[in-house]
């Protein structure tokens, strides 16, 4: 996870957290924060790349309330109150998934989508790229990214107009 902090954004997710009780959770959100850190584990939003005061502070009020994310998923379809609601189904009840998640607007808002694509873009991409022509990622001249052999592309004259 190390390794790939470097090249992708990581945001943090718990799954189907609705099987933690509230103290469980909390607990375990403190845990994963701890070893992301003291594994030097980057995930977005990353601290180095807050722009200003205000972005600082919304970003730092995620990190330490939100991160990682916890979410209740579902692909099946359930009525409630006469509308169908994505959820999953207990002893208890329907357990919805939340629409209006903190996750969702991080990823689908269009401040963060394009910050996401900024940083994805100047941050990792062009890291990766450095890379990758600096040491040609360790390939042998004419071999692809994917340990494809490239085959030489034959000269052909340009056609002439006539």
């Amino acid at each position: 996870m190390k390794h790939l902090s470097k090249v992708v954004n990581i945001i943090p997710v718990i799954a189907k957290a609705d099987t933690m009780t509230l103290e469980e959770k909390s607990e375990f959100k403190q845990r994963v924060r701890k070893e992301l850190e003291v594994n030097g584990i980057e995930f977005y939003p990353q601290k180095e790349f807050d722009e200003d005061l205000e972005d600082k502070t919304e970003n730092d009020k995620i990190r330490q309330e939100s991160m990682p994310f916890a979410v209740v998923g579902s692909d099946k379809e359930y009525q409630v109150n006469g509308k169908r609601v994505l959820g999953r189904k207990t002893p208890w009840g329907i357990i919805e998934g939340n629409s209006l998640h903190l996750l969702k607007e991080l990823v689908a808002d269009q401040t963060h989508l394009q910050d996401l694509k900024e940083v994805t873009h100047n941050i990792h991409y062009e890291t990766y790229r450095a890379k990758r022509l600096n040491d040609n990622g360790g390939l042998p001249p004419g071999e692809g990214l994917l340990g494809t052999v490239l085959p030489p592309v034959p000269a052909t004259p340009c056609p002439t107009a006539e």
